[in-house]
């Protein structure tokens, strides 16, 4: 039989063998998971006696060895531990992630003064998602681990943070209609129309789109070769799971791009590569002149999606289609048609191809 404290900082319970059992908690490890301490003794005096004993040893240790900020220690932390433990992009990633944390106020905050309040507060006022808020809390637990072995800190906020949990969204994409309405009107619009109708044909990524160069496309074999993209930092490196892959594209689709390809661009949106918010824009734009011309035909406007739900939209509709969701992952490059000396196995390909044929939205 348990008896909660009356502060709510633990419960008693009487054990079977007549000992006294102090259920304590005492925050929550890097899967939101409750931790709990238990001290045990002959009465609930002696329980105590030993909680405040273990508090007493954790404030004792109080003094680093080097006072770091959060904000000097990360950049730190990422050159020993992760640059070369992890592939470059999920390094760009950290470094990316970490980044909103640097310049959040926490950044200036030594590691010794930094509290589970401080973490709980951080994450409450941040408005990212689902999955941005696991990945940061893992790497920072991960870091301040590391600075309590060396000696940086004594204690891990994040542990005892309490983070709620943010329900995770659907992915949004657009409807088959929808998708139908925007390459109908991409097919007439001058600016953007070609990069719009890539993206939705193909699933490839926007990062991919615009480090996409016209000597990619095999018009021959109605193929697309990914093996490069933009990275965080506006450099060109490799695809996001580090690795190339070939695209299989609708033939009517890739007639239409040879006829509207400019192969003397260095890239198949304009002379050099654009920024991130730079596709936006112009993304956006598209969308403006499409849902302009849709109000002018009494059609209802389509809500404007950011660039990567075009890819969550492929996805989809050749699912919805049939596609087998192996196809679909290799397509989209979860896991990667195997490359070797710049060959891909002809049977995989040729499996890819066929089911681009049967399911396209083209």
């Amino acid at each position: 039989m348990s008896k909660n404290r009356k502060h709510g900082d633990g419960s008693f319970r009487t054990l079977k063998n007549g000992k006294i059992e102090l259920t304590i908690s005492e925050g929550y490890d890097i899967y939101g998971q409750r931790i709990r301490k238990r001290f045990y003794g002959n009465t609930e005096a002696e329980c105590r006696r030993k909680y405040k004993e273990h508090l007493k040893g954790i404030g004792e240790q109080t003094r680093a060895s080097v006072e770091y900020t959060l904000a000097e220690w990360i950049p730190l932390w990422l050159n020993t531990y992760k640059r070369n433990n992890v592939q470059s992009s999920t390094y760009d990633e950290y470094v990316y992630l970490l980044g909103k944390v640097t310049a959040h106020k926490l950044g200036k905050m030594y590691l010794t003064d930094i509290k589970p309040i401080h973490i709980t507060d951080f994450f409450a006022g941040c408005n990212y998602s689902h999955s941005v808020r696991k990945r940061l809390r893992f790497l920072l637990h991960g870091l301040f681990s590391d600075a309590i072995d060396n000696d940086y800190c004594y204690k891990n906020p994040v542990a005892r943070a309490q983070i709620a949990k943010k329900e995770q969204g659907e992915k949004k994409s657009y409807t088959e209609d929808q998708a139908t309405q925007i390459l109908e009107f991409a097919k007439t619009d001058e600016l953007f129309g070609l990069p719009i109708i890539i993206l939705l044909s193909s699933g490839i990524r926007s990062g991919e789109l615009r480090a996409l160069s016209p000597d990619k496309f095999d018009f021959q074999n109605n193929i697309i070769r990914i093996d490069t993209a933009v990275k965080r930092d506006g450099s060109i490196g490799k695809p996001k799971n580090g690795k190339p892959r070939i695209v299989p594209v609708n033939e009517n689709v890739m007639t239409f791009i040879a006829e509207k390809l400019n192969r003397e661009q260095p890239y198949i949106i304009d002379d050099h590569i654009i920024t991130e918010s730079g596709l936006r824009s112009r993304y956006t734009w598209f969308f403006d002149r499409l849902n302009k011309k849709l109000t002018e035909d009494g059609k209802p406007i389509i809500e404007v999606l950011p660039p990567h739900s075009t890819r969550h939209t492929y996805s989809t509709l050749m699912q919805k289609k049939g596609m087998p969701v192996a196809i679909v992952s290799k397509i989209l490059g979860h896991h990667s048609l195997e490359v070797t000396g710049g060959y891909t196995h002809m049977d995989d390909l040729q499996t890819l191809i066929m089911a681009v044929k049967t399911y396209s939205l083209a």
